[in-house]
């Protein structure tokens, strides 16, 4: 049986519900109990998601004050790469940051995905 699973979640929020799909999928496998360790990795443009300046209702979508609030109630680990947020301009003090989000480098990456005995890519 598979005891951890990691999502990986490269699209922006926008066009797409990748990363709150991504987010919904792992906290429901935690939900469930089957599964011990889920975690999300947030790569490539996924990283504007957390960023608290982030306003989608200017596009006329809905906000992801339930996303972002399932986050804070779970025990679902979220990590942000590193070098994502520098490309896109983010700082560490323009995420939301609960306790269960840490930004890491891609070594770190790498490590938890070897880990991992499931990858999804979403």
């Amino acid at each position: 049986m598979v005891k951890s699973v990691i999502i990986l979640c490269e699209d922006g929020p926008f066009g797409k519900n990748s990363v709150e799909e991504s987010i919904r999928m792992a906290a429901g496998l935690l939900a469930v109990g089957d599964i011990e360790d889920s975690k999300v990795i947030l790569l490539s443009d996924a990283v504007y998601f957390l960023d608290k300046n982030l306003k989608p209702e200017v596009l006329r979508m809905d906000d992801f004050a339930n996303i972002k609030r399932l986050i804070e109630l779970s025990d679902l680990q979220i990590y942000v790469h590193d070098n994502a947020l520098d490309f896109a301009g983010i700082k560490a003090s323009d995420l939301i940051l609960p306790d269960n989000v840490k930004i890491i480098d891609i070594k770190q990456i790498s490590k938890l995905v070897l880990e991992a005995e499931m990858c999804f890519k979403y």
